[in-house]
């Protein structure tokens, strides 16, 4: 588990942190992105609050998109959607922290699980990239 969801309030702060855009960019990897959209969806955010987000974070670290690197709309929608599902299935009492914790053990070690769902060229095209484009596989 990464350490900012060793407790709750070390997960407030990696939430704050990452909203002003002070996370630390090598920590910007599949979990962090799972646990921050996790917290968001579990407080009623929809996808494009999410790619919101996301793209606010990229601007304050200079990550700038472009057909090969930054924002992947595909994949983005693709957690949110499994996201979304897992989190279906928690108890009402559960909190955003609850969330992230359920969404990071389900699916930080499972960083290529749209490879059941989509074919190489899809996910490695620009147009997925800016653009939701559906599974062409299963």
């Amino acid at each position: 588990m990464p350490p900012y969801l060793l407790s709750e309030e070390l997960f407030q702060d990696f939430l704050h942190r990452f909203s002003t855009g002070v996370f630390p960019r090598a920590e910007w990897n599949h979990a962090a992105h799972i646990a921050m959209a996790a917290a968001a969806i579990h407080n009623g955010a929809d996808h494009d609050a999410v790619r919101a987000r996301i793209l606010a974070y990229n601007d304050t670290q200079g990550i700038v998109s472009t057909p090969t690197y930054g924002y992947h709309e595909t994949l983005t929608r693709f957690w949110v959607d499994h996201i979304r599902e897992l989190l279906s299935g928690l108890g009402r009492g559960a909190t955003a922290y609850d969330a992230s914790r359920a969404a990071v053990a389900a699916f930080a070690h499972r960083g290529r699980l749209f490879d059941r769902y989509y074919t190489f060229d899809v996910v490695q095209s620009s147009d997925a990239r800016t653009r939701y484009i559906s599974p062409d596989l299963a």
